[in-house]
């Protein structure tokens, strides 16, 4: 998939960014966490090291607090977005560029964080013991099932979501079943039309960077073979005449990544009840 749209990699911003500030940091409070040569505060949102601050974007510094509190424990993708992207539908670039924004803020002790393949992060103290006092295997963890097809109730609404990204799938099917609609996942295009339960869906959500055949030439098949799919378009990478384009041909809404959780099921209920 092609990069975000709208810098929603966060990159530092006036918002985001914590500028550095040469006054005498705060007495450490009850909150403070400590390790190596390193201080996270929480109260003042500051990282020290040797007593000194160092710059560190607001996401940055919130992602580094999930894998602190994990105490040298593995922290999900799934979790880091919940705490980090709360009420947010994001890419898993955007958790990428905060990792290497983190790793930098932590200068040559930055290779702390380590990356536990499929499975996550881990920030690797050397003042803690993880539960159980037996450190986490760094190899490759089986891939969760993500693209399970459920049986379509008649009774619920039946969503099809094609996104070649794994964790907008992921985060997107467990929004949408956890308010009682039935959802098939898939990665691409060519996967959904291969798959054993092909349905007409009453909201099929699309992204529009896909591999092989993108979403905008879907929607145009579609229409041309007369199925008048009710779509909800959503992109890392959109520009005015995509967007543009995807309305015209009958889209009920054009959604840029990140999503938040309230306009997708806004979208949705649109397309259902249109």
């Amino acid at each position: 998939m092609q990069g975000p749209f709208a810098n929603s990699t966060n990159r530092p911003t006036s918002r985001d960014v914590q500028p550095p500030h040469h006054e005498t940091p705060r007495e450490a409070g009850d909150d403070t966490i400590h390790f190596g040569r390193f201080c996270a505060v929480p109260h003042s949102r500051q990282l020290l090291m040797d007593g000194r601050p160092r710059e560190i974007g607001g996401r940055a510094f919130d992602l580094l607090m999930v894998l602190l509190r994990s105490n040298g424990g593995i922290v999900s993708k799934e979790e880091i977005f919940d705490e980090v992207w709360p009420s947010m539908v994001v890419e898993e670039c955007n958790l990428r560029f905060q990792i290497g924004s983190l790793r930098r803020a932590l200068g040559d002790h930055g290779d702390m964080i380590k990356t536990i393949v499929r499975r996550g992060y881990m920030l690797v103290r050397d003042d803690t013991v993880p539960e159980g006092g037996v450190a986490p295997s760094l190899g490759i963890a089986p891939q969760s099932k993500i693209d399970i097809v459920e049986k379509v109730d008649k009774d619920k609404p039946y969503i099809v979501l094609i996104d070649d990204d794994d964790g907008v799938r992921r985060a997107i099917t467990g929004l949408l079943r956890s308010v009682g609609h039935s959802v098939g996942s898939f990665p691409s295009v060519k996967a959904y039309e291969e798959s054993d339960s092909v349905h007409r869906a009453d909201c099929l959500i699309l992204d529009v960077g896909l591999p092989g055949q993108n979403g905008l030439d879907f929607q145009a098949e579609l229409m041309k073979s007369g199925l008048r799919q009710r779509i909800v378009f959503i992109s890392g990478n959109a520009d005015i005449p995509m967007s543009v384009r995807a309305m015209k041909a009958g889209a009920v809404e054009f959604l840029t990544k990140p999503v938040r959780h309230q306009d997708l099921l806004s979208a949705v209920d649109l397309a259902i009840n249109a």
